[in-house]
């Protein structure tokens, strides 16, 4: 009996053999896929892009203030990209962040008080973005401060006014191994960027990850993400911004 029908037996078996592979390919298909490192770029990016709407925390104009110092080897000329990355520093840690609490500017013109005021706060001052912008500005601490813009000239006095060492100000943006041993020595550091659609912003860079040379930083505008992050080489120069002016080494 179990050969009365051997035709039967070899027509079933390959359909069988047929719904098997369906089967396993569709569950291939709609198996989970381990998430992989996102792809430098505006798509790397966990913030609302500016465009021709760009925040007006402006932050003076893109031509270096006289008080700038000549960019050093690890500073990079405004409006150029990184390189492809070198070896780097072995002693680098794989990633750090610091853990900076980004105040959100209290004036539209205020992005550098908001940004250098979080800094002193990162070294345990506590200060007013008011006492900030007026002691930048040298004025008297018992007046409204105008909502004015500054330069990270500015940024470094009201720094000194609090009683942290303001670092140095560079015309340029910082390399990526530049900006780990910032991190690396626990100090954050302010820049200035210049929106693609005209004017001018700062940011608080606070941290890194080498699996992708990704940076972190924060942003004070108030309806932007307080915390961000993309590739290096694009928070250089992309699109929306480039990355312009340095202030770093603030606190050694």
């Amino acid at each position: 009996m179990r050969h009365r029908h051997p035709r039967t037996h070899r027509t079933r078996r390959p359909a069988l053999l047929a719904a098997t592979a369906a089967a396993a390919a569709l569950a291939a298909l709609t198996a989970p896929v381990a998430s992989a490192a996102p792809v430098p770029g505006p798509s790397a990016v966990s913030w609302q892009q500016a465009g021709p709407t760009a925040p007006l925390g402006t932050a003076g104009t893109p031509m270096a203030p006289s008080n700038a110092l000549t960019a050093p080897s690890e500073v990079g000329v405004p409006g150029t990209r990184p390189g492809p990355a070198g070896p780097g520093d072995v002693s680098a840690l794989a990633t750090k962040r610091l853990n900076i609490t980004m105040q959100a500017q209290q004036k539209t013109n205020w992005c550098w008080a908001a940004a250098g005021n979080t800094i002193a706060a990162w070294y345990g001052r506590s200060y007013s973005q008011n006492q900030f912008c007026n002691a930048a500005f040298g004025r008297s601490q018992s007046s409204t401060c105008p909502n004015s813009q500054a330069t990270l000239g500015d940024v470094q006095t009201g720094l000194r006014w609090t009683g942290v060492s303001p670092g140095s100000y560079v015309n340029g943006w910082l390399r990526y191994p530049a900006l780990q041993t910032e991190i690396n020595a626990n100090r954050p550091v302010e820049t200035r960027i210049q929106w693609s659609a005209g004017g001018g912003h700062m940011h608080v860079l606070y941290g890194y990850d080498d699996s992708g040379s990704w940076v972190y930083w924060g942003d004070p505008w108030p309806s932007s993400a307080r915390y961000s992050w993309a590739s290096h080489s694009w928070y250089v120069n992309n699109n929306t911004f480039s990355w312009t002016h340095s202030l770093y080494r603030i606190g050694a």
